[in-house]
């Protein structure tokens, strides 16, 4: 028994170790992409940018740890081939972190870009989309002071800019959820170029800026940061922010109040062939700091603080609705929850909702609740110092 269990083992190791090893890939033979750029050049072909890890280099730390390879081609795929011309190493994207796609490619639309990506297994869904204001081999080729890897850089900066919810965060695979539904149209965070003075030399510096507004895969336009939020707020994408609002006695002093929770409810109706939207946003967050050396935690006045950030909220939810429904891209998901209420009305809605869609009425409902104060009841006072 023991001899046969032993012979059979001796004939089925080799074989497993072939399966394991079958799609092996050498790490001498790859070009780890860490970054890729997209830019559409005048005569309609694609200019794919890689930024590329050299590992040598990161060991060492005596240089760049990466270089920025671009190449040319019909499809973005035939780029990535192209690539082949200049890099010794077949493209890997695995480790690919982020997505830049060129402000001028993404108003020709994204669809046909994308479709490379979607299918292909080696790209991450968990990959940060951006679109650039400017070039995307630009942004590729930029730097950051606490980072080395510039691409690491992008995707720092893409993970803490929810801490105050004035940019939109978006893996791939968010933007293709979008692009694939018939009615919602994406938003993501915009990037840029910042040029540096250091010591009479301009560096080139990464920094995120603005968000691109979107008309199903084509870029119509942007929003500053509020108009941003105003978006974020409907999308219950705030989970933390800051609200700067006016003292209520002491006017031309800043008060800032920290949101630690909103919740937004969408309530779709029709009446009499009128489509509207209520918006019922909910709002909690705590005293933080005040600019002026008045009491502030009386009950009336806390109940002004609410009031008076309340009204902040409402006015950035506003200001985006009206400019996305000038540009018609329903970027607030108004189209999924129609369908939800009203199934069997959303046939011939869906088919009408680019005209649909400018003409929603919408309501808001916003309250603001202000819960702790910090550690004192009362301002740092200049008099007590004395």
């Amino acid at each position: 028994m023991k001899k046969c269990l032993c012979l059979a083992l001796c004939f089925l190791l080799p074989v497993n170790l072939l399966l394991g090893c079958w799609d092996r890939n050498e790490l001498s033979t790859l070009a780890i992409v860490q970054a890729i750029g997209i830019d559409m050049m005048e005569d309609g072909r694609i200019s794919l940018s890689t930024q590329i890890l050299k590992p040598g280099a990161l060991k060492s730390g005596s240089e760049k740890s990466i270089w920025v390879a671009t190449s040319t081609g019909e499809t973005l795929f035939d780029a990535v081939r192209n690539a082949s011309l200049q890099t010794d190493r077949r493209l890997f994207f695995p480790h690919n972190k982020a997505i830049i796609i060129s402000e001028e490619t993404a108003k020709k639309g994204l669809v046909p870009l994308f479709d490379f990506l979607m299918r292909d297994v080696e790209v991450r869904d968990l990959t940060y989309v951006f679109v650039a204001k400017g070039k995307a081999v630009d942004i590729l080729k930029g730097e950051h002071e606490q980072e080395t890897n510039p691409s690491k850089a992008i995707e720092n900066l893409a993970e803490t800019s929810v801490l105050a919810s004035i940019l939109p965060k978006r893996y791939l695979i968010d933007l293709l959820s979008a692009l694939e539904n018939k009615t919602t149209s994406p938003i993501l965070p915009g990037i840029k170029i910042h040029k540096e003075n250091k010591d009479s030399t301009f560096t080139d510096m990464i920094v995120l800026d603005n968000t691109a507004v979107f008309k199903k895969d084509r870029l119509v336009g942007w929003f500053d940061p509020f108009e941003a939020r105003g978006a974020l707020w409907v999308l219950n994408e705030v989970k933390s922010a800051t609200i700067v609002v006016e003292s209520p006695l002491d006017e031309d002093k800043a008060v800032s109040l920290d949101v630690i929770k909103s919740i937004a409810r969408l309530k779709p109706e029709i009446t009499d062939s009128i489509l509207r939207m209520t918006i019922k946003v909910k709002v909690e967050g705590n005293l933080t700091e005040q600019m002026s050396s008045v009491n502030l935690t009386s009950p009336e006045n806390f109940a002004e603080l609410e009031k008076r950030a309340a009204a902040i909220v409402e006015e950035e939810i506003m200001t985006a609705i009206v400019k996305a429904q000038k540009w018609g891209g329903d970027i607030f998901k108004f189209g999924e929850e129609f369908h939800r209420k009203y199934p069997q009305e959303w046939t011939e809605l869906e088919q009408d909702w680019d005209e649909l869609f400018p003409e929603i009425e919408v309501k808001l409902d916003v309250s603001v609740q202000l819960n702790l104060i910090g550690l004192s009841s009362e301002p740092l006072n200049s008099e007590r110092m004395e």
